[in-house]
């Protein structure tokens, strides 16, 4: 790692300056915080002082790149913001000539090899940190898939003895890497030496099935077959081998002005690298989905062959996608016509995980309902990595699949706050008791933080105390934190999407929950609700599973203030166990009829018929 300044290469410092450089570079423009600094500087050994070293290193730092005549590193709570414009990273130029050269087949090849002349040797070199070794590795596989690349486009124009001479020690170096195999093939093939080409194609099927127990690509096997069909002039053009499939980019946008999440975005990078299939769960509105898309787009150059995209609408006002549909865009997607696409679900699901096998594809399914949603999407390789987001814990992909889960709380209040500053502006800073007040009756929700800044915004000479008050009456609350006529932008209504999914037993005591306003256990359940115990056991252990009830300690659970005016604003069973729990209310018949704006759109048909039968 080098920093040039004017054609004088600058003196960095030593390791942890160094290291700490490398870390900001990484995330560039983006505020990285200081406990997640510390843990890669020093680890699990931190001593007590780390904190004030790592103010050291930052003014060491900042004296290195001469920062007192052109401001780049900054403190931004909670840590530090290292700001580089476009191109000034020479990563940020292998992407975009790489990027150039994926639409410029003319001149591809000279595109390409001026990106991997980026590289003087390994990325990252001599730098120790989690985080630098993952960054290391996923570098030099951007740099093999660039070389591949440009390998590719060389063929397109011809092979020759000097593609052959580069090509040789380059599959001794990575004698698994069956693309770079397939290239010396073709080379060897189009240089007239078929009998080496054939000998080269035993060379590595032996190897994968001696040492994988796996028989070689299709990639492979297509080259096979063609040095096997001899002589063929239209391989110097555009061989056959090489024509790749389509490389689909479906990932939506990533969400404007993203903070805080740094601890879940390397949970989930190390997840999705162990296990294959990471499981994004946690209440509606938390902000799963940008979660999601943020990794997605920071990780997206590890896939080169693509990333598939699908919103299952699992919870949401329409109904949710078929196993079906969803694999038939997804085939569809890599280049399958719909005369090819199987009409089944088990032929759907056969033939794509035909079609991902041994491609490096990221699989971001949205928003999923349950698990055999799921299921039948899973690809059968581990060269692919599934990120699913779901309200549900989806308990089966994680006892039958392995997948692990990656649990999203609510917002730190330090991040809610630095959220509501960014999207309201100066007002925020003018005011910060109000906008800390505005994060808390927003429960800290991504989802209801917005809302509640569009509101602001919305009303630039109203002062937020006002929105404060309003928003402090529990029975204004969800009407105001809802854009009119967007049912995506309402917290009442994705939070009705999740009642709605709810078994009978767990809607009841959700309802009866709300109204008690208080922490519960199985004992009060029992009693509020008017259950057994074990059915009430049950019921909490599926609100607990649908992240609508938090666990606050072993066998006692809560829910948050939003969740809570939801639940009230439901039909109550009025039964007289419920009344006798619920403190300081006086009833009269018909008092606890909700209030008309407070009530949710389409109450279910279980809902309605427990109020008709009085249950």
């Amino acid at each position: 790692m080098e920093v040039w300044d004017d054609g004088a290469r600058l003196p960095l410092g030593g390791p942890q300056q160094r290291t700490l450089l490398a870390l900001l570079l990484l995330n560039a423009n983006s505020v990285v915080s200081a406990d997640r600094l510390i843990d890669e500087l020093w680890g699990a050994g931190a001593p007590p002082s780390a904190r004030g070293l790592l103010k050291g290193c930052v003014a060491m730092l900042r004296r290195a790149l001469g920062v007192g005549r052109d401001e780049r590193l900054l403190t931004r709570a909670p840590g530090y913001l290292l700001q580089v414009r476009p191109g000034e990273r020479d990563l940020d130029r292998v992407e975009e000539l790489a990027g150039i050269a994926k639409t410029d087949a003319s001149r591809a090849a000279a595109l390409l090899r001026e990106a991997l002349s980026c590289w003087r040797g390994p990325a990252l070199d001599g730098l120790e940190g989690e985080t630098c070794r993952a960054e290391a590795a996923r570098l030099e596989e951007l740099r093999l898939a660039l070389l591949e690349d440009r390998v590719d486009a060389e063929l397109r124009r011809g092979a020759t003895p000097e593609l052959v001479t580069e090509l040789q020690p380059l599959v001794r170096r990575h004698p698994l890497r069956e693309r770079l195999w397939a290239q010396l093939m073709l080379a060897l093939h189009g240089c007239d030496r078929q009998a080496d080409a054939l000998a080269v194609y035993q060379r590595i099927r032996r190897a994968l099935v001696t040492e994988l127990g796996v028989e070689p690509s299709s990639s492979l096997r297509r080259a096979h077959r063609l040095v096997l069909a001899g002589p063929a002039p239209a391989l110097k053009k555009d061989p056959p081998a090489t024509t790749r499939a389509p490389v689909p980019a479906q990932l939506p946008a990533e969400i404007r002005d993203f903070q805080g999440r740094e601890a879940e975005l390397s949970e989930l990078g190390r997840v999705a690298a162990a296990a294959g299939t990471a499981v994004v769960s946690g209440t509606a509105g938390v902000g799963k989905t940008a979660l999601a898309l943020r990794w997605a787009h920071l990780a997206r150059e590890r896939f080169p062959d693509g990333q598939l995209y699908v919103d299952l609408g699992g919870h949401g006002p329409g109904r949710p996608v078929p196993p079906g549909a969803a694999l038939s865009g997804f085939l569809g997607a890599l280049g399958l016509s719909e005369r090819e696409i199987p009409v089944g679900l088990d032929d759907q699901a056969a033939r794509f995980r035909t079609e991902v096998a041994g491609r490096r594809l990221l699989l971001v399914l949205d928003n999923a309902g349950w698990a055999g949603q799921v299921r039948p999407l899973l690809p059968g390789t581990p060269s692919c990595t599934v990120v699913t987001t779901s309200r549900d814990s989806l308990a089966g992909l994680v006892a039958l699949h392995g997948a692990r889960r990656v649990g999203v709380g609510r917002l730190p209040l330090a991040d809610a706050i630095a959220l509501l500053r960014v999207l309201i502006g100066d007002r925020a800073d003018a005011d910060p008791r109000s906008v800390s007040a505005l994060a808390e009756l927003c429960a800290r929700l991504p989802l209801a933080l917005r809302i509640a800044a569009e509101v602001a915004t919305a009303e630039p000479d109203t002062a937020l105390r006002e929105l404060v008050d309003a928003l402090a009456e529990p029975e204004d609350r969800l009407e105001l934190l809802e854009v009119a006529g967007d049912p995506y932008a309402s917290v009442r209504e994705g939070l009705s999407w999740s009642y709605r999914r709810l078994p009978f037993d767990a809607a009841r005591v959700f309802r009866a929950a709300g109204r008690a306003g208080t922490e519960l256990d199985v004992g009060k359940t029992v009693a509020i609700a008017g259950l057994g115990f074990r059915a009430a056991r049950r019921a909490l252990s599926q609100l607990v599973a649908a992240n609508m009830l938090d666990v606050v300690a072993p066998g006692r659970y809560a829910m948050h203030d939003l969740l809570r005016d939801y639940a009230a604003c439901l039909p109550d069973d009025r039964s007289p166990a419920a009344l006798r729990l619920l403190p300081g209310r006086v009833r009269t018949p018909g008092a606890d009829r909700p209030h008309t704006r407070c009530r949710p759109p389409g109450l279910s048909v279980v809902t309605a018929t427990t109020e008709k039968n009085g249950d």
